[in-house]
């Protein structure tokens, strides 16, 4: 997937939950801001925590990491390329506001099954810290067993186990594209046009719709 696909995966989601940081559940255990990693955000951050916006930081620091990914981060040096930093910048938006579910998965999508990136463990780890601070969603476990799979070599039971993850009404629409993309290069295209119509069919996901246009015509050629 290019770097672009996943700065567009992303896009839909920074807007919805802008409009929905304000419904996320209002009581929380925050962890505390010393507990922030150190990034070049952290004046920003104190500052809008400090004065009770701590949601609307952690939205703010998601926007910033989607910006990372896609190679438009400010102050880092490898911004889109070795997403070295992206753990932190991760961790800096759920340690924010650990409700935040899409900062884990987005992350460790990319860290654990982004090409040319292999880097399952720190995956892994994220989605660990997802367990403890943000409990109650199996995701994430489905995540981690995906990651375990992956290390093993077993693509059969990394892809079974994606695809119960992908079922879930909030899962990452970045891992059900790199999913549909794993069906449809093992020539399960049955599955892979019913990801991205999916996608296609959900109204929330407006941005992603012309890359689910194009993925279906895609698919819909090889079948012929």
């Amino acid at each position: 997937m290019a770097r672009s696909g996943a700065w567009a995966a992303g896009g839909c989601a920074a807007a919805a939950l802008l409009l929905g940081g304000a419904l996320r559940r209002l009581s929380r255990d925050f962890p505390p801001l010393s507990q922030l990693p150190d990034t070049p955000f952290v004046l920003q951050d104190a500052t809008l925590a400090g004065g009770g916006l701590r949601a609307a930081a952690a939205d703010l620091a998601w926007i910033e990491m989607l910006q990372y990914a896609a190679g438009h981060g400010d102050g880092f040096a490898d911004s889109g390329f070795g997403y070295s930093r992206l753990p932190d910048l991760a961790r800096r938006v759920v340690r924010l506001d650990p409700a935040f579910h899409s900062a884990y998965t987005y992350a460790a999508g990319i860290l654990a099954w982004f090409h040319g990136v292999d880097r399952p463990d720190d995956a892994a780890a994220i989605l660990e810290e997802g367990m403890r601070r943000d409990p109650g969603h199996p995701t994430y476990a489905l995540y981690i067993a995906a990651i375990a799979y992956k290390k093993k070599g077993d693509t059969d039971a990394m892809v079974r186990t994606l695809d119960a993850a992908c079922s879930a009404p909030d899962a990452s629409v970045f891992v059900r594209e790199l999913l549909a993309n794993v069906h449809s290069e093992r020539g399960e295209y049955g599955r892979a046009l019913e990801i991205w119509n999916a996608i296609l069919d959900d109204p929330a996901l407006a941005d992603q719709h012309p890359r689910a246009e194009l993925e279906i015509g895609k698919i819909r050629a090889k079948m012929r």
